[in-house]
């Protein structure tokens, strides 16, 4: 195609318009990465924290948050050596910011196994309990395979020597009283997270989980949750959702509501197909040993992806997920449209929400800052939705209508 070249009044008016096309097109590129308010004050901060291929790791992964008394906050990822993959020589890693996300430390290794071998630590799960100066850490040795937890006194500059809480069904040291036993006859592992868990107002700590089973030799994996009764000394198995034959859930993320049950929020998928499109939801009353049957909430789409729920006050909730209605095979475009949500009614429903990134999202975190606003991490990019995690901070007004 060749270019026509003007002169004379038609050259200024092609100006104006190329001027306006640019103007557009900058509109829109922002669109595409990260939905600003139209109060540009309500959007606190943005940065990115990880990015690929730095630091020796081919792609950083699978982010949580938490936030201690002092304000210190605790960012927790997979760092993958060689590929983005989920399976392969893999490290849990932290970095901590003293000032409200302003600055972040170097990362830190806080486990990794066997050099270049081809083992995965990760699917962190921290837990800071209600006074906010103790942050335990759970988190996987080969994806389902067992779990470890450990804790820090110190705003994270220091953890305790790891435990190891469940054993590897596979080993030969596997023994059938062992943790697993309590999530029923045949199991096949469990896993902590990946998502923050909660210190109740009972004073249990949950971490939300998953487990896998066999059931007349077939497979089958539901979301449960893991406890413990004294500070995280020990961990014991709790509730399994119920099973349905026409879902599968998995990753999960967990409040307590005002009159003390807990209400669960899964990912989706059914059989035969990566995703369903929405997500399910369940509730505890006995402080998260049993668990009703799951059901679908419609006004939260879902392509298959982990997503952040976390409690903004004593009246508000938020949930944080690529909001994409993507029912069917796995596709690596429908992980997009990271939407903030917020309910008022114990989330029940959503009475506000808002895109954060129009563009490729997956997994996230939510956390309250000390000074009241709302943290968000997130995966994002242009060509994959994991490229880089983006922390973000926003006044709660950001949520409410313009």
């Amino acid at each position: 195609m060749g270019w026509l070249i003007a002169s004379g009044p038609w050259a200024s008016k092609l100006g104006v318009m190329a001027k306006r096309h640019a103007c557009w097109a900058v509109t829109l590129l922002l669109a595409g990465t990260f939905a600003l308010s139209a109060k540009d004050e309500d959007v606190v901060q943005r940065k990115d924290i990880f990015s690929r291929k730095t630091d020796g790791y081919h792609t950083y992964r699978i982010p949580t948050m938490v936030v201690t008394a002092k304000g210190t906050i605790l960012v927790f990822v997979e760092g993958r050596k060689t590929h983005r993959r989920d399976h392969g020589d893999v490290d849990l890693l932290m970095k901590r910011s003293e000032d409200g996300g302003r600055t972040w430390s170097k990362q830190v290794l806080i486990h990794e196994e066997g050099g270049n071998a081809l083992i995965r630590v990760g699917n962190p799960c921290p837990i800071v309990e209600k006074d906010g100066k103790t942050v335990h850490l759970l988190f996987t040795r080969n994806g389902p395979g067992c779990f470890f937890s450990t804790r820090s006194t110190d705003d994270g500059n220091s953890w305790e020597p790891f435990t190891r809480v469940s054993d590897d069904p596979k080993a030969p040291e596997y023994q059938e009283d062992n943790f697993l036993r309590g999530f029923g006859e045949s199991p096949v592992g469990v896993g902590a997270g990946p998502v923050h868990g909660i210190h109740t107002s009972k004073g249990r700590l949950i971490a939300p989980s998953y487990a896998g089973f066999k059931v007349n030799g077939e497979g089958r994996g539901g979301s449960c949750v893991i406890y413990s009764d004294d500070r995280g000394k020990t961990w014991k198995a709790g509730g399994v959702i119920p099973w349905v034959p026409e879902f599968r859930h998995g990753e999960c993320t967990i409040v307590e509501r005002s009159d003390g049950s807990l209400l669960m929020n899964m990912r989706t998928s059914e059989p035969g197909k990566y995703s369903f499109g929405y997500r399910l939801t369940s509730v505890s009353k006995d402080h998260g040993m049993t668990w009703s049957k799951p059901v679908v909430d419609k006004n939260l789409p879902c392509p298959a992806c982990q997503a952040s729920m976390i409690r903004l006050n004593g009246k508000e909730i938020l949930f944080l997920n690529p909001a994409e209605n993507h029912h069917g095979g796995f596709s690596i475009w429908s992980r997009k449209k990271l939407t903030l949500r917020l309910s008022r009614d114990e989330g029940k429903s959503w009475q506000a929400s808002r895109v954060l990134n129009e563009g490729l999202a997956g997994y996230s975190a939510l956390a309250i800052g000390k000074n009241g606003n709302i943290l968000c991490l997130f995966e994002n990019g242009e060509r994959d939705y994991c490229e880089k995690i983006t922390f973000a901070e926003l006044k709660p007004s950001w949520l409410q209508p313009e």
